[in-house]
C-alpha cells in the first residue's frame, strides 16, 4: 500500500572502550559511534593526551543520544569526562578508582637546539592545571585533595568517595 511505512526498532548500541586516550583510539571510537543513533558507552582508561580527550568530549557532547558508564578505572585525561561531558554518566559498581593529577608536558630538545620557549609552555600548562583544579573542586574534590593535586601528587578516589562527586547523572 502506498503511504504506509514500517518502523524498524533500533536496539541501543553498546560499546566498550578500554584504551589509552590518543588520536588513533579516539578517532576509532568516533568513527564507530558517529552513525549510531543511540549508544551506551562503557568507558575505562589510564588517560592520555589532553587534545584527544577534548575532541572525544566534543563528539560525545554533540551525539544525539549517548549514555556513559564509567567502569574499571578512570585516570588522568579520562577524568575530564566527569567535568566537561554534558551527557548522562553512571559510575558503575565495577569502577574501582578515579585518579586525578596535574597535566604535564614531555621535555624535548636534549640533543638539538629548540626555539620553542619552554617557560611559556610551562606557564600555559600551569594555567590549564589551575582551571582543572577549579573544575575538580566543583566536581567534589575536597581542599586536602586539591592541595595534593597542586603538590604534583596523584589523587585517588575509591568507591567510598564516589557519592560526593557531582557527576551529571540520570
Amino acid at each position: 500500500m502506498l503511504g504506509l511505512t514500517e518502523e524498524v526498532e533500533f536496539n541501543r548500541y553498546t560499546y566498550l572502550f578500554e584504551n589509552e586516550i590518543n588520536p588513533e583510539t579516539v578517532q576509532n571510537l568516533i568513527d564507530t559511534l558517529v552513525g549510531v543513533p543511540s549508544a551506551d558507552l562503557f568507558f575505562c582508561t589510564v588517560g592520555g593526551e589532553l587534545p584527544s580527550m577534548k575532541a572525544l568530549i566534543h563528539f560525545i557532547n554533540n551525539h544525539p543520544d549517548i549514555v556513559i558508564y564509567v567502569t574499571g578505572y578512570l585516570a588522568s585525561a579520562g577524568t575530564f569526562l566527569l567535568t566537561d561531558c554534558n551527557k548522562e554518566i553512571y559510575l558503575t559498581e565495577d569502577l574501582d578508582f578515579i585518579l586525578f593529577h596535574q597535566a604535564d608536558r614531555p621535555v624535548e630538545g636534549q640533543f638539538r637546539k629548540r626555539k620553542i620557549d619552554e617557560k611559556i609552555l610551562y606557564l600555559q600548562t600551569e594555567e590549564v592545571n589551575k582551571q582543572l583544579a577549579d573544575k575538580y573542586k566543583r566536581l567534589g574534590l575536597n581542599s586536602k585533595e586539591i592541595k595534593e593535586y597542586f603538590k604534583g601528587e596523584d589523587v585517588i578516589l575509591y568507591r567510598k568517595d564516589f557519592n560526593r562527586l557531582k557527576v551529571n547523572r540520570k
